[in-house]
């Protein structure tokens, strides 16, 4: 094999193996930011300001077909009062969905969530405890890859007494190379969202991942967990939100590994 020949092929597997490293590293990024939005209730406040979200309350309330007319239009603390329980109750395997109340104008406590939404949120929850499995066994992939590219090396080093060279399968890709790879993937993702639309894609995979005799889709007017929601508009707004915090956290983390490589490469 020419020498030509076996630098293409230890630059494929190197992007290759930094691919893998990337996608594990975004996904145990995301989970951070996840706990992150997690702790702040997701800045509801923000997105409800954002997104005008009461202009839907003040819209959809007086027209509820499920006898929650009686829903308190103008308590803005309430509001995100609720949408905190919803989010404390589906991070605890569901528990207490069935348990959440508001208080009417007289003094009555009310339910707020009908069967179907929780049922629904349970699916939800059922989904989150999936996801934080699959979340934990990522990361031991992505603490296999880090010490791939941080103790390997530095084994190699001292062991054999040599230095890196950029033709070494366990060096990290330039930064060019990294922003390519992530530029065609960011890229490949705006123009299927931009060809299909985000509703689409997002009514698209409640089809794959909830139960087909479960309902997942509600009126605003028969749903007052979709109307405090503003669903799917603050799902888009929380998606743009976990990605942008787990973005900074991978370049970080990235940057970090990075530099250790190349403060290896001049001792």
């Amino acid at each position: 094999m020419s020498f030509k020949h076996r630098m293409i092929k230890i630059q494929l597997f190197r992007q290759l193996v930094w691919g893998l490293f990337a996608f594990s590293l975004l996904t145990f990024s995301l989970g951070i930011s996840w706990q992150v939005s997690k702790v702040n209730n997701f800045f509801y406040g923000v997105w409800y300001q954002v997104l005008d979200i009461h202009q839907v309350v003040d819209k959809s309330v007086p027209r509820n077909t499920q006898g929650k007319r009686d829903f308190p239009i103008d308590d803005i603390k309430l509001h995100q009062e609720k949408f905190a329980d919803i989010v404390t109750a589906i991070h605890h395997h569901g528990v207490g969905l069935a348990d959440i109340t508001y208080t009417n104008k007289q003094f009555k406590l009310r339910k707020l969530l009908t069967a179907s939404e929780v049922e629904h949120l349970q699916d939800v929850a059922n989904l989150l405890d999936n996801i934080n499995h699959f979340w934990l066994g990522n990361l031991f992939v992505f603490l296999a890859l880090a010490l791939f590219y941080c103790q390997q090396l530095k084994v190699l080093a001292i062991e054999k007494g040599q230095l890196l060279t950029d033709n070494s399968s366990r060096v990290m890709p330039t930064t060019k190379q990294k922003a390519l790879t992530v530029l065609i993937l960011l890229l490949a993702v705006l123009v299927l969202l931009a060809s299909v639309g985000f509703t689409k894609v997002f009514y698209y995979l409640h089809t794959v991942v909830f139960p087909l005799d479960h309902q997942w889709f509600f009126y605003y007017k028969d749903s007052l967990m979709a109307t405090l929601m503003k669903a799917p508009d603050i799902f888009a707004a929380i998606a743009l939100q976990l990605l942008s915090v787990a973005l900074v956290i991978a370049v970080i983390i990235d940057t970090v590994i990075s530099r250790y490589q190349r403060n290896l490469n001049v001792q």
